[in-house]
């Protein structure tokens, strides 16, 4: 993004959002570069009336208008700067930070879900939180408004020192225009820095992360690898510090260095002064008001140098921050929607692959699935399963191939649409920090009142007697906030409790019984087949013992659909499906077999002479 685009931009968002602070700091920034100007006329004429009223040629009338005059000017300016201030700190800073905040977190809320596994785009964000973190985007507006500000007052002000004599507007530009190079250098390397360092403050922040997060910092006290992961943390840490550290030395050395040669262009211009004075080219008022005009000189143009200099590295920063919220692409609400109910829904010839993977994750995959059928898609880690399913749901776009809804490509719909008929319990499903009911009806909100509705969902996954044991009807799930905390078993009811209420068309399950014991599973996964009579449903599962019972099984094997059928069919066929088959019951058999021949004397016996031996 070229930096003319990318200030454009930004002056554009600061004077749509925030119009009064944008005009307001505008305009007190016009008065502060005339300040310079308008003092030095005033000081002159006070310095002239001053001294001729102490050499008794002048009028104590005159003398105190023009104090008054300053006074005045003073008081006005400063209750100006004063709002001005106000306006700055609080519209142009805080109030901008906050929606770009808003538009950051909005982003990545709305941001395709591949684009998350894509490592480019995870630096992007990270750069432009940096971004909005360091304030770069206020900064670029203010240094934007300094330098299109400034540029009148400073040539006011360089003429009215060049009146007065032409080498002080030469001396006093020549003794700051270091400021530029320096800041511009210094921004420069500081954004290739940022860029550098980008990947290691993504990793310190995620060790940070672990030891706030429950389940790790129990592995890591229990496995005794907790120091470890602090040294790490501690590395990385320092590795960013270091080379942090190392730019701000820098930066003060070349800041000491131009301060040093400004110090010594006033010097200068102070001795230039006395010698004007001395051969009578200035008056005496003249000369006090150069001593005052000179710093203000110093000042304002290298404020103008500075801020030419700071811009070209803001601006990369702020370039990143535009690169990733435009990442959210297309708007779906503009897509047509999905009017109907889903009657079919085909996978053609599905290609996909990971950013940055050269192997592909699903290769040619074909299925088709009819309304009311209920289907297992089963395969060893690795086949695919989860991808082809969130390529079923537009979470990804397939590389090659199409999905289809009744006939309709995905790809041309609005997801939302087809998410409004769609219930979904992930590998990676989650219980959030409200209360009960509101974490069982989240995906319909309207009905968190019907009591009745969310008991029934928590009674079909056994949880019916939970809610006497939360904090009253409304209390906050989870430890963190002083709520009750589940096992893993129950949390995985409570959120299949969720795709119960949702009451869906489509129900697509990755594993749902993963974390449940034995005699939850079948009692729930029978509540799921009758749940699933006349709805569509995908069940993702490794344990083939559930697909006797279900409409079609579809066999997944290096990213693709090699086998589908019934159980009937794919055991007749003597495939993959009935060498997974066979290998979970041998060991079932096998595990029941071994159990049978002990007892508790040490002894074996078989299942059949169980009665003699006792």
């Amino acid at each position: 993004m070229k930096t003319k685009e990318v200030i454009w931009r930004i002056i554009k968002f600061f004077y749509k959002k925030m119009p009064a602070a944008s005009v307001l700091s505008t305009l007190a920034y016009v008065l502060e570069n005339f300040h310079a100007t308008i003092m030095t006329v005033l000081s002159a004429y006070f310095f002239e009336e001053a001294y001729g009223y102490l050499a008794g040629s002048g009028n104590a009338q005159a003398l105190w208008g023009c104090a008054a005059l300053i006074i005045g000017y003073y008081l006005v300016y400063h209750i100006v700067y004063s709002l001005s201030s106000i306006c700055i700190n609080a519209g142009v800073y805080e109030k901008a930070l906050h929606l770009l905040n808003d538009d950051l977190v909005e982003t990545v809320s709305g941001i395709s879900l591949i684009q998350f596994e894509d490592e480019e785009t995870l630096k992007c964000r990270k750069r432009a939180e940096e971004c909005v973190k360091n304030e770069r985007i206020p900064g670029i507006f203010m240094l934007t408004t300094v330098l299109m500000t400034s540029i009148a007052g400073i040539f006011s002000l360089l003429v009215t020192l060049g009146l007065y004599h032409p080498l002080l507007p030469i001396v006093a530009a020549a003794s700051v225009a270091q400021f530029f190079l320096s800041d511009w250098l210094l921004e420069k390397e500081g954004y290739r820095l940022e860029v550098a360092l980008t990947q290691k403050r993504r990793k310190r922040d995620y060790i940070w992360s672990l030891f706030t997060d429950l389940a790790s910092v129990r592995e890591m006290r229990v496995m005794g690898f907790t120091g470890y992961l602090a040294e790490r943390w501690k590395t990385e840490r320092d590795a960013v510090n270091e080379k942090q550290w190392e730019l701000d030395r820098k930066k003060s050395r070349y800041h000491l260095l131009c301060d040093a040669i400004m110090t010594f262009g006033y010097l200068t211009g102070v001795v230039l002064c006395v010698f004007l004075l001395r051969k009578n080219v200035i008056s005496v008022g003249v000369f006090g008001a150069c001593l005052v005009a000179f710093a203000s000189v110093q000042k304002a143009v290298g404020n103008f140098f500075s801020s030419v200099g700071r811009l070209p590295g803001f601006v990369s920063l702020a370039a990143d921050y535009f690169t990733f919220i435009d990442k959210r692409g297309v708007q779906e609400s503009k897509l047509p929607k999905l009017q109907e109910r889903i009657e079919t829904i085909e996978v053609k010839n599905v290609d996909f692959r990971y950013p940055h993977s050269q192997k592909l994750s699903v290769r040619g995959a074909s299925l088709t699935i009819r309304r009311g059928e209920v289907i297992s898609l089963i395969g060893v880690n690795g086949s695919g399963k989860t991808t082809l399913v969130k390529l079923i749901l537009g979470i990804y776009n397939p590389a090659q191939g199409e999905v289809l809804y009744n006939g309709i490509d995905l790809e041309g719909l609005d997801k939302s649409s087809i998410y409004q008929h769609t219930a979904l319990l992930s590998q990676d499903f989650a219980l959030y920090p409200l209360s009960l009911d509101e974490n069982i009806a989240l995906a319909d909100l309207s009905h968190v009142d019907e009591k009745d509705r969310i008991q029934d969902a928590l009674k079909r996954t056994h949880m019916d007697g939970v809610r006497e044991r939360t904090t009253g009807e409304d209390g906050i799930l989870g430890k963190e906030f002083g709520g009750l905390e589940f096992s893993g078993g129950q949390k995985q009811r409570l959120a299949l409790s969720r795709v119960l209420f949702a009451d869906r068309e489509l129900i697509i399950l990755d594993e749902p019984t993963s974390a449940l014991d034995p005699l939850q599973e079948n009692a729930i996964l029978e509540e799921f087949l009758r749940l699933a009579a006349g709805r569509t449903t995908i069940i993702i599962s490794h344990r083939v013992g559930l697909c006797r019972y279900v409409d079609k099984i579809a066999v997944m094997k290096g990213g693709t659909v090699i086998e589908c059928g019934t159980h009937e069919e794919l055991m007749a066929e003597k495939g993959e499906y009935a060498l997974l088959y066979d290998t979970q019951s041998k060991w079932y058999l096998d595990s029941a077999a071994s159990d049978d021949e002990r007892n508790c004397n040490g002894k074996f016996f078989r299942s059949d002479n169980v009665g003699e031996v006792l």
